[in-house]
């Protein structure tokens, strides 16, 4: 039995805009924000000349800037925030000058000890059949899903060589097809990191043991061990990504051809972010090709691969206020060649709703618009 794909389920907060101190001239889309670092959209409506400019409470150092300061008639522009480790929330006031007048509004950050976030490490414990995963914190990569009997989501947290704490990745694993739906990931050169292949692989700690497929040595046959989260996009932490569950059986004629190339395209793609948010998955819908592991286990042969890219810089103009999306489509066939399309065109071909926390972070309209828009040169 294949899991529920299409179900909808409601991760962010209301993207309906929330007007703050003035009724007219500026708004925010969230007041308060949790401590994780982030953007939201300031809204400025005038029919003349405006200039903006930040305040931050306190006296503090500059935590957050605009993607512009100044402009003509009625735009929405990107307030880029960075995480609060403090241990106390902190407030930005944002100024608005235009020749009808002075406006402000203003966006509050809890602080990391505040309870505020999501525990970044739920760790529930495998061999608890009543724990259960702790409900989805919401972040950018992360696809819509409905969880079900033989489908549950997980994530991984690591640290960093700065000693910052971050999460990894996250994954929709099928326990009966043996492999993952999907694998979801922020990505930039920082969380790549520096170091080398540690080809550890291992059961993932988080998921039952019974419930994975042993591949020490590889599947049986002509598949390779395809990684869903490539071992060369997380040297912070790379054992993670050898876990059976970062795996599924792929024909080498893809894994290490096309499919590695567009791989290497990711990662020079998030060199030139802030951040690139990905998410890489298979389909299984009338599979039947089966894959054995170690122990003679069957593991179902995806039908097809695809990645959701969400590219975001904050100082950028290259599309969309800052952000660009583009989806890639391959055949599960030897020399299969990457179809380009819209994320809106991916989500026909696989019925799943990717990105369903951007209107959250950059308005309803700007994310419309991300998801429905052709590539461009940008992704060729």
């Amino acid at each position: 039995m294949l899991c529920g794909m299409t179900a909808v389920m409601s991760l962010a907060v209301s993207c309906e805009t929330v007007l703050i101190n003035i009724p007219t001239g500026i708004t925010v889309s969230e007041a308060e924000v949790s401590s994780l670092p982030g953007t939201q959209t300031v809204s400025v409506k005038t029919s003349g000349d405006w200039v903006m400019d930040l305040n931050f409470a306190g006296g503090e150092e500059p935590w957050a800037e605009l993607s512009k300061t100044e402009g003509r008639g009625s735009e929405d522009v990107v307030l880029n925030y960075e995480e609060n480790a403090g241990s106390e929330s902190r407030t930005v006031r944002i100024l608005l000058t235009t020749s009808e007048g002075d406006y402000m509004a203003s966006m509050t950050q809890a602080a990391k000890s505040s309870g505020g976030d999501p525990d970044p490490n739920p760790d529930p414990d495998p061999d608890d059949p009543d724990t259960e995963p702790s409900e989805n914190p919401g972040w950018i990569e992360l696809p819509a899903f409905s969880e079900t009997e033989d489908c549950h989501f997980y994530w991984h947290d690591m640290t960093l060589k700065s000693g910052k704490h971050s999460r990894n990745y996250s994954f929709f694993w099928d326990r009966e097809n043996l492999v993952a739906h999907w694998v979801a990931y922020p990505l930039n050169d920082g969380l790549i990191g520096s170091g080398k292949r540690t080809d550890d692989w291992d059961y993932d700690p988080k998921v039952p043991r019974d419930e994975q497929p042993c591949l020490f040595k590889g599947y049986d046959g002509e598949y390779d061990r395809g990684h869903q989260l490539p071992s060369a996009d997380r040297y912070t932490d790379n054992p993670s990504t050898f876990y059976f569950t970062n795996m599924t059986p792929q024909l080498s004629g893809l894994n290490q051809k096309t499919w590695a190339d567009l791989e290497i395209d990711v990662r020079d793609w998030a060199g030139s972010a802030d951040t690139l948010y990905v998410v890489t998955g298979c389909l299984l819908e009338d599979e039947s090709d089966k894959a054995y592991d170690n122990n003679g286990k069957a593991v179902t042969v995806p039908g097809a691969y695809f990645k959701a890219l969400l590219w975001y810089k904050a100082s950028s103009t290259y599309s969309f206020g800052s952000w660009t999306a583009a989806g890639f489509y391959f055949e599960h066939r030897s020399g299969a060649s990457r179809q380009i399309m819209s994320i809106d065109e991916l989500e026909e071909r696989t019925g799943i709703d990717f990105f369903v926390n951007l209107p959250s972070r950059a308005g309803k309209t700007t994310a419309d618009k991300v998801e429905a828009a052709k590539p461009g040169s940008f992704w060729n």
